[in-house]
């Protein structure tokens, strides 16, 4: 509301008094009326609480609460960037938790450093670790070797471009290229060498000004692991969907899903497993900070023990947790 403009919601009377002026001289209502003999207003109609819960509603409604570059998610991306100029760290941990026997506990760990180069472009550098405490456990299909170790795995770089802003236009959507390199496989922990460029296509739509927001990420990978002296292939994909709403100024709820496919030497009929995973994700900010926690349990996949449908645990979990906090300055 700006500067010598007044706002008045429907239904309610609002009134401004002088030093000495008296009831009877206010303007007053078609249906009240004014006794002035004891300078008293009686019989005038005030707003009840429903008459001006619409008007609230909206209002809420039409406030944006997330600031265009944060992320509300846990493993969705959105289409935001970092602001030019501006830097923004970020650590992430994920535990991925439980086979199909024994005790099995896989911690992957990711620092990254952001920066906005324009106002669409941004680029990041991660540097990832990884833990594992591997104790007499079995997947659908194989068996697990003991292990208590932690190590750097390696780094990745990502580039990220917004074409379209949810801000600025019905649909957003960005692209990102993120190559890596890692030294630790992720599920056994074991020491190799695996390079991989992952290419991930990103739509995000608002509504409410940003009080909801949805987002639908599709991921190919492909990926060469060094192994007996030769390097093989692998092509990962991925479709993930989140949506997010927000409590208050500070606090947002959500779902997110994720379905992972992976094909042996990149042959789209050679599927070597499915696994569907589908969980709530919460979202807190302050001005400079904010915090997200995911968990996403397996709901379904393939092949399980019996070779048919159930949930797949060699190359996926039980239950994978994670936590984000980032930092911007």
């Amino acid at each position: 509301m700006g500067p010598g403009q007044s706002g008045r919601i429907p239904g309610a009377a609002t009134w401004c008094v002088r030093a000495g002026q008296s009831a009877g001289d206010l303007p007053q209502p078609a249906d009240s009326r004014v006794d002035t003999r004891h300078g008293s207003v009686v019989g005038m109609r005030v707003a009840s609480p429903l008459s001006v819960a619409p008007a609230i509603a909206v209002a809420l409604l039409l406030s944006p609460l997330l600031r265009a570059h944060e992320e509300p998610f846990g493993y969705v991306r959105g289409t935001q960037v970092e602001p030019k100029g501006e830097w923004e760290i970020t650590q992430w941990a994920t535990s991925r938790v439980g086979k199909q026997t024994g005790r099995y506990l896989g911690m992957d760990f990711a620092t990254e450093l952001e920066y906005g180069v324009t106002e669409r472009f941004q680029a990041s550098v991660y540097l990832t670790s990884n833990y594992h405490f591997v104790r007499n456990a079995t997947g659908s299909s194989e068996k697990f070797d003991d292990r208590n170790h932690f190590g750097i795995s390696g780094s990745t770089l990502e580039l990220k471009y917004q074409i379209t802003s949810p801000e600025t236009s019905p649909l957003g959507f960005a692209v990102y290229f993120e190559p890596g390199y890692d030294t630790i496989d992720r599920v056994d922990g074991a020491r190799t060498q695996e390079a991989e460029v992952e290419a991930r296509f990103i739509l995000q739509k608002n509504f409410f000004k940003g009080r909801l927001i949805t987002a639908l990420n599709y991921l190919v990978e492909p990926e060469w692991e060094h192994e007996g002296g030769r390097w093989k292939s692998e092509l990962w994909m991925e479709g993930s969907l989140g949506a997010s709403w927000a409590l208050t100024d500070r606090w947002r709820i959500g779902i997110e899903g994720r379905v992972r496919t992976v094909f042996a030497r990149a042959d789209l009929g050679d599927s070597e497993y499915v696994a569907l995973h589908l969980g709530p994700t919460l979202f807190y900010a302050r001005d400079r900070w904010y915090a997200s926690f995911t968990a996403l349990p397996q709901v379904s996949g393939w092949p399980d023990t019996r070779g048919r449908g159930g949930l797949h645990l060699d190359e996926t979990e039980r239950l994978e947790l994670r936590l984000k906090f980032g930092f911007e300055f």
